[in-house]
Formats: C-alpha cells, structure tokens, sequence
C-alpha cells in the first residue's frame, strides 16, 4: 500500500473510532429514553383503560337506574289505563242496563 491510501486509511478509521466514541453515549441515553418512554406509554395505557372502565360501569348504572324509573312509570300509566278503561266500562254498562230504583 502506498504511503497516501495508508494515510486515508488511517484518517478513515480514526474518523468513525471518533463518530463512535461520541455518539455512543447518545446512542445508549436514546436506548434508555426509548425505554422509559415505552414503560410511561404501557403505565398510561393502563390508567386510562382502568379510568375507561370505571366511567363506563358508572354510566351503565345510570342507564340502568333510568331505564328501571323509566319501567316503573310505565306501570303507574298502564295501572291507570286499566282503572280508566274499567271506569268506561261501569258507565257504559249503566248506561245499556239502567236500574230502577222506584
């Protein structure tokens, strides 16, 4: 080899020993804040799943309170339906068969 290319050579490889040694450490705090991130990201996921889920249970009580009011109100009209209808029927009954009372 030539003295020139020995020369090159040797810049080349002090040039990437040096990218090496500086970015190294980056390199390796860029592992660890990936890290980090991902365990804060997985931390997270299960609070607002956990969060999710309770918010949901509390609007399905609420639902099922209104629909449980909602089913005893439609008892109350269809009690009164069925005194109302039964009130008609009396009268119209009088009505056809009249008593007499003299």
């Amino acid at each position: 080899m030539s003295p020139e290319t020995m020369t090159a050579l040797m810049g080349a490889v002090g040039v990437i020993g040096g990218a090496a040694i500086t970015s190294g450490p980056s390199y390796l705090a860029s592992r660890k804040a990936r890290r980090t991130a991902r365990e804060e990201g997985e931390a997270t996921r299960d609070a607002v799943g956990s969060a999710l889920d309770v918010a949901v249970a509390r609007i399905e009580g609420r639902i099922e309170g209104a629909v449980d009011e909602l089913r005893a109100g439609l008892h109350e009209v269809r009690d009164w339906q069925t005194s109302h209808t039964a009130e008609h029927v009396l009268i119209e009954h009088n009505r056809r068969n009249p008593t007499t009372d003299e």
